[in-house]
């Protein structure tokens, strides 16, 4: 019997993920998975690694009909989605409906309000007793200023982050000692003196509220995991040192991780991300309920988290098979992040009819 996965447009690891599952095919013959992805983008090196690929409608009003058409005429029977998850939680019974098992990263659209908050975030984790970055909303410049000299939290120096946002941007570490040109000549440092910062957001059209937290020395956990309905299955984390990254699968920061993806009832290949403190302890900084863009590098551990996950949701491997496997496939590693090229495909040769998409527009 043939199994067919989606794997819709992502962020960062959407290739990653559909390497993953076809490895899985590979090592598991007696499992065959076929492998449908799709962008709204002409991202051929992404859309080319699937068996099948499909052109993503850019009209939100597109895109049920899209999504009806294309379960009931190839026969989905999950789907993944790693962007605009919010929407696809909103219109989960519509979709489920069509009789294909949907993967949004949460249960209900109350959790993104949660997660997708930094603030909102800290919150939460407090009230469920975990240790979180200590947060407070800056919703702007004077308050802010203000906060920089009178320091909520004395004898810690202070960062912020817009309150939403993803991969770090916008994360400033405040330094009395900066020099006035490193965000010119060592942007890559995130170092700024705090008057640079605020003469910059008091002269800016508008003021993107923030979160002011103590800055933590680290090391930073990534946590890459593996829920069903809530209850981890499995979960890795990438410690990072430097340009080293040691993947483990115990101690504090990963039962903490796990902790707080199971407060949230999350569900899929989730992410959570810890910073130790001065005293050596692990807090919680944010929760990401979509894969992560390292979440290619746990292979190097040998467990393969998209290929179980597909597995999982196709039927083709219980919580409990998951578990067994993973307690004899996991390998302690240590992996450096290399930046690579792969060859554009002009044309894509597994692309379906685009008269598939023609009817919903």
């Amino acid at each position: 019997m043939e199994r067919k996965i989606w794997i819709m447009e992502g962020l960062s690891s959407q290739r990653d993920i559909i390497f993953g599952i076809n490895g899985f095919t590979i090592n598991n013959n007696e499992h065959p998975i076929t492998t449908y992805t799709s962008h709204s983008q002409p991202r051929h090196e992404i859309l080319s690694t699937a068996h099948f690929s499909l052109s993503e409608p850019t009209d939100i009003n597109s895109r049920m009909p899209f999504i009806s058409s294309i379960v009931k005429e190839y026969g989905i029977a999950a789907i993944q989605v790693g962007k605009a998850c919010r929407w696809y939680e909103q219109h989960r019974r519509q979709i489920e409906a069509l009789g294909v098992t949907l993967t949004t990263g949460a249960r209900q659209v109350s959790t993104f309000d949660i997660a997708d908050d930094k603030v909102n975030f800290a919150k939460a984790m407090q009230a469920c007793g975990l240790p979180v970055v200590p947060s407070i909303r800056v919703n702007d410049a004077n308050t802010l200023e203000y906060l920089l000299k009178a320091s909520p939290f004395p004898g810690s120096r202070l960062c912020v982050k817009p309150v939403t946002g993803i991969y770090g941007a916008g994360f400033w570490l405040f330094d009395e000692h900066a020099l006035s040109t490193g965000i010119i000549n060592h942007p890559e440092q995130r170092r700024i003196r705090p008057e640079q910062y605020i003469e910059a957001v008091k002269t800016s059209e508008t003021f993107t509220p923030l979160v002011l937290m103590p800055w933590l020395p680290g090391p930073e956990y990534s946590v890459d995991m593996l829920l069903s309905h809530g209850k981890v299955l499995t979960a890795i984390g990438r410690r990072k040192e430097g340009a080293l990254q040691y993947l483990e699968n115990k101690g504090a920061a990963i039962e903490l991780a796990c902790a707080c993806a199971e407060s949230l009832h999350a569900d899929g290949l989730v992410n959570v991300q810890t910073r130790h403190n001065t005293e050596g302890k692990p807090l919680l900084l944010e929760i990401n309920l979509r894969p992560s863009g390292g979440i290619g590098y746990t292979r190097h551990s040998g467990v393969n988290l998209p290929g179980l996950f597909t597995a999982q949701r196709l039927g083709l491997l219980t919580a409990d098979d998951i578990v067994r496997r993973v307690a004899h496939q996991f390998t302690p590693a240590t992996i450096r992040v290399m930046t690579e090229s792969c060859q554009y495909p002009q044309q894509l040769n597994n692309a379906l009819a685009p008269s598939h998409n023609a009817e919903v527009k």
